[in-house]
Order: structure tokens, then sequence, then C-alpha cells
């Protein structure tokens, strides 16, 4: 796959945890509005494809783990590691959670 400036997208790697993440946040939003759980995962998965399409830099989130990255979108920040062939989402959480190294181990 290639981006619209002709550069290669990197490959897409959703961990575990970040896909427990993502089940969890659509659980916890259809509880009052399955419509707008439904949206919402769309609208975040299409963030999260952006970043690897984009190869997005994010934000350095060094002081929690190195080479960890942060992008916040709709409440939420997206963690990642960017390597040269891939981007690696490795959790996706609400910006009121205290986060700490173990959040990612």
């Amino acid at each position: 796959m290639t981006t619209k400036g002709g550069k290669r997208a990197k490959r897409l790697i959703v961990s575990p945890l970040a896909r427990a993440d993502l089940r969890g946040i659509r659980r916890f939003i259809a509880a009052t509005s399955p419509y707008y759980a439904e949206e919402f995962l769309t609208d975040l998965t299409a963030k999260i494809i952006w970043i690897a399409e984009a190869d997005f830099t994010g934000s350095p989130r060094d002081d929690i783990s190195a080479g960890l990255r942060a992008f916040p979108y709709r409440q939420r920040y997206i963690y990642y590691r960017s390597y040269a062939d891939r981007i690696v989402i490795l959790r996706v959480l609400h910006m009121a959670q205290d986060v700490k190294r173990q959040d990612f181990e």
C-alpha cells in the first residue's frame, strides 16, 4: 500500500492489549448507545489506520517507556511504537487514566 505522496505505508499491527482496549471502549459506550459505539469505534479505527499511513511521528512518551509515542484523539491517547517497516499500536486509553510503564508490558 502506498500513501498519496507515493511513499510506502508502514504495516499496521494492533497488539492484543490495544484490541482489548477497543472492545472495552465499545462495550462501555454501547451500554447507552449501540449506534454511537459503532460510530465512535469506526472513527477511532480510521485514525489508527491514518497513523500508519501517514507515518505520523506523534508525541514522544519516553517518560513512560523508551520509544513510546502517543496521539491524542477524542478523549483517548493512541499509544504506539514506530519502526522502519511497521507501526505497532500498543494501547488506546482514556486521557484521564494514570498511565504507567506496567500498562505497556
